[in-house]
């Protein structure tokens, strides 16, 4: 029960208790003057009548007697009158009955009036000629006091009911820095560090906010510092200090997750070198300082240069040199994009060029299915020595096709939109499901759904489909298109557990799909229920704003949202401190070596730490061995998938 009830029930008891009070008391007093009143009454009424009657009873006039005894009970204040003579006899005696029915029975019990008579002599001259004796009524008095009780009731309710009305104005106004708190306290649980401005007048109640206001900047503070601490590691442990970008340990650990990742299928990849002739020239003549911006500005010129593929990695390998990977492209994409760097770096202004120039080569390889990170490096390393061989500012292309005919990863983008639109068209998808598993207790605890393309016999992953189609613009079609198929799914028979579903971030930023997406889930709360809409973390970075709307969309329905490819990011995390998620999804690339790598081993432990003081789990994908798993159990993350763990199945795992 609320405080605000608490108070408004305490001033209604406060009121009838006084009112109890005061009327008892009332009613004590009143019983005392009524029963005085009625024995007053009486013998007045037994004096007055003894007077009038005295010829009467002389005379032995029963009939005047009689009437004059009915004359005196018309008032109803008299239930017996009589007459004795100086015998005790009885002359006249005359019985008046009195109704009381409109007074409660439980009334009369509880006032128990006496019938107090009066009694007076008849006498004619001297001689005295008997005894008149007037007995009360408490009908009369019954009614009387009734009638006050009930007044006083009345009363009492109504002033009560106003009582009631202004307390409860006062006192909703009173208590609105306390609700004031509870909401800063609630956003405190959220780790939404907010402070009240405007601070109550009354004492007490100032001195509660003031002390939650420092609470809350306490708080933040810690929780910023422990933010910093983890993107600060973050930064030393997978980023270049000089440029800002990947570093090599980095770049191979994310390039061999890309290449061992089973529930992507087959892969595309391009990957250039592209290497500066004679860094210590440039550190001799102008100094490290002067060659460390050059390396950032040259850094920042192919990371802009590839700005239109968000999957592209670049990366400072070693000293003089750069790399780019390229998941997913055509072999047309992969050369354009590739020429287009080499063009950029060429361009870059240095103000020492006449006295100084740069010189660059580059090594360019794509690959048709990769399946080795190693081999793909190779080849661009081949490449970039061929290039160096010719002569500076050149680059050299080395393809592992060799003739033959492209296979179907090497399809023209024109190729790609008629096969998509053929797919959305004719609802040519096929859902499997991974399962996802406590750490603590191997308990399924979701699953994650993974599409798949009908390619004619064959299925093509998503990840082959899926970036041609976000450069197409279809991926708003395309997870309409999932949607509607889990739907019909569940239609058949329902899912028994949540459901991992990753959205698109073009999806996100389309009107038209965000529009769909509340009509749909409105229309499938049941579904929508057990959805957990998965987007990269890059997607925070990209658009912050579209994120948070479609996170008040997917609360409204009953649906959830998590962060999948955590910690690709060199961003400070500051998202997690407002944006309410189901969980945090560490990218497959921390999971490579982890039980030789203790960076990375703190690394993960830290965001466990960071995640649970937000009140989110901690997920890891790409579990391939049973290595990996204990050492998960060791860092504390709360929940894993890989294909040791569970492969993709058709249906999901009861």
């Amino acid at each position: 029960m609320t405080l605000f009830r608490q108070l408004i029930i305490a001033v209604v008891i406060l009121f009838i208790c006084l009112y109890a009070g005061n009327t008892l008391v009332s009613l004590h007093n009143n019983r005392l003057l009524v029963e005085d009143q009625m024995q007053v009454h009486a013998q007045d009424t037994a004096t007055s009548l003894g007077l009038s009657m005295t010829q009467a009873a002389q005379n032995k006039d029963i009939a005047t007697l009689d009437a004059m005894f009915n004359a005196v009970s018309d008032s109803g204040y008299y239930q017996r009158i009589y007459f004795s003579d100086l015998e005790q006899n009885v002359v006249i005696d005359r019985e008046f009955p009195v109704s009381i029915e409109t007074v409660p029975n439980w009334f009369v019990s509880m006032m128990s009036l006496p019938s107090p008579e009066g009694k007076a002599e008849v006498s004619s001259g001297w001689s005295q000629l008997g005894v008149l004796t007037v007995i009360s009524h408490p009908g009369q008095a019954y009614s009387k006091l009734w009638q006050v009780t009930t007044t006083q009731l009345g009363w009492f309710a109504g002033i009560t009911l106003l009582v009631c009305l202004l307390a409860y104005l006062a006192l909703k106004w009173l208590l609105v820095p306390l609700t004031r708190v509870e909401q800063q306290a609630n956003e405190i649980y959220e780790r939404r560090f907010v402070t009240q401005d405007k601070i109550p007048k009354t004492r007490e109640l100032g001195r509660v906010v003031l002390a939650m206001n420092r609470m809350a900047d306490h708080l933040k503070e810690v929780f910023d510092e422990q933010l910093a601490v983890i993107g600060q590691l973050q930064k030393q442990s997978f980023r270049d200090s000089v440029t800002g970008l990947s570093n090599r340990s980095d770049f191979d650990n994310r390039l061999s997750s890309f290449v061992d990742d089973k529930e992507a299928g087959v892969h595309t990849g391009a990957l250039f070198i592209v290497a500066m002739q004679d860094l210590a020239s440039v550190n001799e003549f102008a100094g490290r300082k002067e060659g460390n911006n050059l390396l950032k500005t040259i850094g920042e010129c192919i990371n802009n240069a590839v700005l239109a593929h968000p999957r592209a990695l670049v990366v400072r390998r070693q000293g003089q040199e750069f790399a780019v990977f390229l998941p997913d492209v055509t072999p047309q994409e992969g050369e354009e994009l590739a020429g287009a760097v080499f063009n950029a770096v060429q361009g870059v202004n240095w103000l020492h060029h006449d006295k100084c120039p740069l010189n660059f080569n580059m090594g360019y390889t794509y690959h048709s299915e990769v399946t080795s990170g190693a081999d793909i490096l190779s080849g661009a390393d081949v490449a970039l020595r061929q290039a160096k061989l010719q002569g500076t500012n050149r680059w050299v292309k080395l393809s592992d096709v060799q003739g033959g005919e492209v296979p179907v990863l090497g399809r023209t983008l024109q190729e790609w939109q008629d096969f998509l639109e053929q797919t959305i068209k004719g609802h040519q998808i096929a859902l499997h499901y991974q399962p996802i598993l406590s750490v603590s207790d191997n308990a399924v605890v979701a699953h994650e759904v993974f599409v798949r393309f009908v390619n004619g016999e064959d299925l093509l992953a998503a990840a082959v489909v899926i970036p041609i189609a976000e450069r197409l613009d279809l991926m708003p079609q395309l997870d309409q298109l999932i949607l509607e198929s889990l739907a019909s799914t569940n239609r058949n028979k329902e899912f028994s557990g949540k459901l991992c579903v990753n959205l698109s971030m073009v999806s996100v930023q389309t009107n038209g799909f965000v529009k769909w997406l509340d009509s749909f889930l409105m229309s499938q709360r049941e579904l929508a229920s057990k959805l957990i809409f998965e987007v990269s973390e890059q997607a925070i970075t990209v658009d912050d704003q579209s994120i948070r709307q479609l996170d008040k969309l997917l609360q409204k329905c009953g649906a959830s949202m998590a962060i999948d490819g955590f910690g690709l990011e060199s961003s400070a995390f500051g998202y997690l401190s407002s944006l309410p998620l189901n969980h945090l999804k560490v990218h497959r690339s921390f999971l490579r070596g982890l039980d030789q790598n203790p960076d990375n081993q703190f690394y993960i432990r830290s965001l466990v730490q960071l995640a649970h003081n937000r009140g989110v789990q901690l997920w890891l994908e790409g579990v391939e061995s049973e290595l990996e798993w204990k050492q998960l159990v060791e860092l504390g993350v709360d929940a894993a998938q890989g294909y040791f763990l569970g492969k993709l199945q058709s249906k999901p795992v009861e």
